[in-house]
């Protein structure tokens, strides 16, 4: 009995210890799994904390997003829409449903659904280009990537894609190409030689560049700068490319002669222009060349046609001056014969005789004043006195003073005559001789000649203006031709209103004529303001 009972005791004791132990373990496994639930929630917290701060992020990016975002259903209902969509498309889907085959363009119908089975099949696709409609926009033109949103399932969704309106980018495309095309029909069609070339190198020409030098295109292709122009011109042109090479200049121009294709060498006229990269650096060069040789040839002629016209002018006027030397010498001789030969045989000479000698008299003083006409008409441009401020009624005060005036003859100055820049002898000869001329061909008892000036945009106009026997209309361009006078006494040289004329034309004015026989005459002029 007592055994039983120790084998008793001696197992309670061991369930004891091993409760005590079970304990002990479970103790243990209950910290531990206290001290993992709490670490779990402290993870939990941060990926939480994470969560909210991505969504947070995701919020940001999808309501700052430039393009348009668009989220829908797989029946194409729209779910949702950032800012730019609903500026794009105009709706608000918080206050009115949207499906997306509403905005889809009628005749682009078939291709959306054929790119949206894309979408179902592929799962994404891209590069999507078509019109749709838009609630305030009209009809623009958008570009979409597309992709599908899965389930845990992998199971389609939703679908989400990013839209771009390109509208404006096709407009501004379609501008480019256009005015792309305009400028290649102007160079191919330009009467310039028109080349590309990079670094000596040709790559591109029009037309009238290859009809220039008479190559093809493939030609020239296969040709340098070097290679159609002479050896020491080009070395010329060289160093101007590098200083356009080194960004020193970017254009220049220069006269020189390029080789054809059958050898023969012409002048053109060449303007280059460096065409460069955003960092400076050349891209190509343009340039454009004009052939010049037949304008060279016309300027060469021209330089020897002013020579010769120079040297004629020179000669002129120096026989002029010979003219005023050489035969008035003789005349002053003849003048001084004639009037001896009638004082001293005045008693034996009759009537008929010193008729004849008065005649000869009158001969060699016409003959003088003409020779002196001749010498004014030939200086009249050639003397070039500096110009001054030249008080104009001051010149026809003297004028007056000076010329003889019958009393029967009234000279009016009718208006205030300015002062303008000019040469005081020039703008005296004019005067001169249109006052001179009405006081000696007036007919009437009371003779009037008037002189007035009209002030015009940027020139004085001059009227001198009588009423004498006037000018039948047939000689009104004649009398202003040197030689020509109507004066049927013989008394006229015809050379003072060709001076008048010569004067008015220097001073880039016109003079005309107004007149009828009978009725007077009145001389017009113009004079710049500044001469």
């Amino acid at each position: 009995m007592s055994n039983e009972l120790e084998i008793l005791q001696r197992a309670l004791q061991r369930e004891k210890a091993a409760r005590k132990q079970a304990e002990q373990i479970l103790e243990g496994k209950s910290r531990e799994l206290y001290l993992l639930t709490q670490e779990l929630k402290d993870v939990n917290a941060k990926l939480e904390e994470g969560l909210t701060e991505k969504t947070s992020e995701l919020q940001g990016v999808f309501g700052n997003l430039v393009d348009a975002y668009v989220l829908m259903d797989i029946s194409g209902n729209v779910i949702k829409m950032n800012h730019s969509a609903e500026e794009l498309f105009g709706y608000d889907i918080n206050k009115e449903q949207l499906n997306i085959v509403k905005l889809i363009y009628k005749e682009d119908y078939e291709y959306a659904m054929t790119s949206f089975q894309e979408l179902i099949f592929k799962g994404s696709f891209s590069d999507y280009q078509a019109r749709v409609y838009t609630k305030h926009k009209g009809v623009r033109t958008v570009h979409i990537n597309a992709s599908l949103i899965h389930n845990k399932k992998n199971q389609p969704i939703a679908a989400q894609g990013i839209v771009r309106d390109i509208t404006e980018e096709l407009e501004r495309k379609r501008i480019f190409e256009e005015q792309k095309k305009q400028l290649s029909a102007i160079v191919e069609n330009s009467s310039l030689g028109i080349a590309l070339t990079r670094f000596g190198k040709i790559i591109q020409t029009n037309k009238a560049f290859q009809n220039l030098l008479g190559y093809t295109p493939d030609e020239l292709l296969q040709k340098e700068v070097k290679n159609i122009s002479l050896k020491d011109e080009y070395e010329k042109s060289a160093s101007n490319m590098q200083k356009m090479n080194d960004g020193e200049i970017n254009n220049f121009s220069v006269n020189k002669r390029y080789v054809k294709q059958d050898g023969t060498i012409f002048w053109a006229k060449t303007n280059v222009a460096a065409v460069r990269n955003e960092d400076g650096s050349i891209k190509y060069q343009v340039a454009l060349i004009e052939d010049i040789t037949e304008q060279l040839e016309f300027e060469k002629q021209r330089d020897q046609l002013v020579k010769n016209l120079e040297k004629s002018n020179k000669e002129l006027n120096d026989y002029a001056h010979i003219v005023s030397h050489d035969l008035k010498s003789p005349l002053r001789s003849m003048n001084a014969l004639l009037t001896w030969l009638k004082e001293d045989y005045e008693e034996i000479l009759d009537d008929n005789a010193h008729n004849s000698l008065n005649m000869l008299l009158k001969k060699v003083d016409k003959m003088d004043h003409l020779i002196s006409g001749i010498l004014k008409y030939a200086s009249i441009d050639k003397v070039d006195h500096p110009k001054q401020n030249i008080a104009l009624h001051e010149i026809v005060a003297d004028i007056i003073d000076v010329i003889h005036i019958p009393d029967h003859i009234t000279i009016e100055v009718a208006t205030e005559l300015p002062i303008i820049q000019g040469d005081k002898f020039r703008l005296q000869q004019l005067f001169q001789n249109l006052i001179g001329n009405a006081v000696k061909y007036n007919d009437k008892e009371q003779g009037l000649i008037t002189v007035s000036c009209e002030q015009k945009e940027d020139f004085w106009q001059f009227t001198i203006a009588d009423n004498g026997p006037g000018i039948s209309k047939k000689y009104h361009d004649k009398i202003f031709q040197i030689f020509q006078t109507l004066d049927d006494k013989n008394e006229s040289t015809g050379i003072g209103l060709s001076i008048v004329k010569k004067i008015v034309v220097l001073y880039d004015g016109q003079v005309w004529v107004e007149s009828e026989e009978g009725k007077g005459t009145t001389f017009y002029f113009t004079l710049k303001n500044k001469i």
